[in-house]
């Protein structure tokens, strides 16, 4: 089944893809419309890899990319916005944030030992949205996505 688009644009989605060179991504989509077609294709692919990233264990430390992050009022905000985006990292997942002013996504963490595509089971492997070619890991924003 596939998701709507008001599901889509009222739900901020924890999506994630690999990257051509077989890195792995997360991001968080903060009720937009920044999801590609083969993510909202099916609810069922979506669960099924929300439900194994989420269940990885962490393997590595972690780089905040602290020049793409916003300002906040105090340390306790800036740990309660950073928080998912270290648990992906800390997983081996590259995690990245929605741009709310043109729907591109920015770096916030990434993972110093990256989980490589050819490490995930078959059936993850089968599901998992490959991002175009030209969009790279540390690509200031990303906005082309299909």
């Amino acid at each position: 089944m596939r998701m709507t688009d008001e599901f889509i644009s009222t739900t901020d989605l924890d999506w994630f893809a690999a990257f051509y060179n077989g890195n792995l991504a997360h991001f968080t989509s903060g009720g937009t419309t920044a999801v590609p077609e083969r993510v909202a294709d099916s609810i069922k692919n979506y669960e099924e890899l929300y439900d194994y990233f989420f269940n990885l264990e962490k393997r590595c430390d972690i780089e905040i990319i602290e020049d793409n992050l916003p300002e906040f009022l105090d340390q306790i905000k800036r740990e309660q916005y950073l928080r998912s985006y270290i648990n992906s990292a800390s997983k081996g997942v590259f995690s990245y944030d929605i741009n709310y002013e043109d729907n591109s996504y920015f770096l916030v963490a990434k993972p110093l030992n990256p989980l490589s595509l050819r490490e995930l089971p078959q059936s993850i492997k089968e599901i998992v949205y490959t991002l175009p070619k030209e969009i790279e890991i540390d690509s200031a924003s990303i906005t082309e996505l299909e």
